[in-house]
């Protein structure tokens, strides 16, 4: 009786002995899965020193160059931790092209003690932005029942001539030999019949009689229904990809465009999606820079917002000196607003998005979102992400802030109520539109990467040109959001003397 008391005794108490050593030491994790993962998803955490229980253990993510997010654990065991990925977390996602990316997070977790240091790299997940919720599930997901509905649209599969509704009829898709039940056959976030018709329209060359050759979907360097590898593709040489131009026609028929296979409003088989035939049948662009209703549009937002005009103080002045009033065309600051065409803003500066001068707009020229920021300059240029700022100058040291990009359907990125080019991404009071080339402002002719440092004497006589719009400290130093006191060994330009500064290279 005596032995067996005893062992009770021991029951009761181990628990609670485990318990308190537990306390004094420091959480550890040994592994995470899955490595990829999504918002919305669950994330299983296995190591030691965790507390039992719902909601006791905080998980920390923390993206390098970012504040770390704090998370409940779901379920906590002594050795393992389930976690179910918020969507707060989208806010500190890497920014792709404007677009929440994958991006790797270290961890930590917060039990009785804080973890001594976050995950290494090899032991940190990436996480995606949260999936698209799945399709309705139906019974049967084949076009041979006619009783089916592949589209949920209410219409049975054997009445509706389209039953996955992508634009091609059913004896179209199964001619091509497509899905008929899928709108997407190839599963790359192209429609069949967008990317079909981009297809003929980069078949249909210009050397001979215009032809309707309906190229058959197989892989071929041409936008393919058959391809699901071709979404990142850039087939007609306009800098957008596949992917890129089918959301901006989906952008464009959410505000009014028609949802058919007529002349796209954005092709990714064509440079210049909106055009004429003239009578022989040849494409002339057809959209003027001059006029453009996509930037008449962006200027009456910021006639009517307080933004046309902006107060810039002098580049070296301090930020609280007196200020100068600009168009927020003028780039070069070449005239003050009062008793100048245009508020000073010149011929160039006013369609600066006709960046080839050719007076037609191209699709990536094109500003569909009316933010005052180019399709271009939000997917591959200057707004894309501050990455392309650093590659650019690579022998600039980039700011240790990571600004975000804009994106490319949404004309007020951040939601602050700002459109993106009237915006500014570094808050140094020089907006993105003043900020996004340093050719622009200068009016220098672009040039080469390789060429020797401007000659001070030119470097001096034009400050405003040294623009960045991920750098606060360019191109003044005195702005109110610089940090002007780099720590020894880790400086940003304008503060490295090893810099190689190439003042204009665009």
């Amino acid at each position: 009786m005596t032995a067996a008391f005893g062992a009770l005794l021991a029951l009761v108490a181990g628990p609670a002995t485990a318990d308190a050593k537990a306390k004094k030491k420091y959480p550890v994790i040994t592994s995470v899965r899955p490595m990829e993962t999504n918002i919305g998803k669950t994330l299983t955490i296995k190591g030691k020193n965790f507390k039992r229980g719902r909601n006791r253990n905080t998980v920390l993510f923390k993206r390098d160059g970012a504040r770390a997010v704090f998370v409940k654990a779901d379920v906590g065991t002594a050795k393992l931790l389930k976690v179910k990925l918020p969507a707060k977390l989208e806010s500190v996602l890497k920014q792709v092209n404007g677009s929440p990316s994958m991006t790797t997070f270290r961890l930590r977790v917060l039990s009785n003690r804080l973890g001594k240091a976050f995950t290494t790299l090899k032991r940190s997940p990436k996480v995606g932005p949260e999936l698209p919720p799945a399709p309705p599930k139906i019974d049967d997901q084949s076009v041979t029942n006619p009783d089916g509905d592949c589209d949920g649209d209410g219409q049975k599969n054997g009445i509706d001539a389209d039953d996955d509704n992508d634009l091609l009829s059913d004896a179209e898709e199964m001619g091509l030999k497509l899905d008929p039940c899928k709108a997407d056959t190839d599963g790359d976030g192209v429609e069949d019949g967008y990317e079909l018709r981009s297809a003929q329209d980069w078949n249909d060359d210009e050397y001979q009689a215009a032809n309707g050759y309906l190229p058959y979907p197989s892989k071929r360097p041409y936008p393919n229904p058959l391809d699901g590898g071709d979404a990142n593709t850039d087939h007609d040489g306009d800098t957008l990809t596949l992917k890129e131009e089918y959301d901006l026609w989906k952008f464009t028929v959410a505000h009014g465009a028609p949802r058919d296979l007529g002349q796209l409003s954005y092709s990714a088989g064509e440079q210049y999606s909106i055009y004429t035939r003239d009578a022989g049948g040849k494409r002339r662009p057809a959209l003027a820079a001059a006029g453009y209703d996509k930037q008449a549009e962006f200027l009456g937002w910021a006639d009517g917002a307080g933004y046309r005009t902006v107060e810039v103080s002098a580049v070296g002045a301090d930020w609280f000196a007196a200020r100068t009033p600009y168009d927020i065309r003028d780039a070069d600051r070449s005239g003050a607003v009062e008793g100048t065409p245009n508020g000073g803003a010149s011929a160039a500066e006013t369609t600066y998005y006709d960046q080839n001068n050719d007076t037609r707009l191209s699709d990536e020229e094109r500003d569909e979102d009316a933010d005052g920021i180019t399709n271009f300059d939000e997917t591959g240029g200057c707004m894309s992400s501050q990455d392309y700022w650093s590659k650019l100058y690579d022998k600039e040291t980039p700011y240790y802030l990571g600004y975000t990009g804009t994106r490319l359907d949404n004309p007020d990125t951040d939601g602050d109520g700002v459109r993106d080019g009237a915006d500014d991404a570094d808050h140094d009071d020089l907006p993105n539109l003043m900020e996004c080339s340093r050719s622009l402002v200068t009016g220098i002719a672009l040039e080469p990467h390789n060429l020797p440092t401007p000659d001070p004497g030119r470097l001096g006589a034009l400050p405003n040109g040294f623009v960045n719009p991920y750098n606060p400290c360019l191109p003044s130093a005195t702005s109110r959001s610089c940090n002007s006191h780099p720590t020894i060994g880790k400086g940003w330009a304008p503060y490295v003397a090893d810099d190689q500064y190439y003042f204009v290279f665009n």
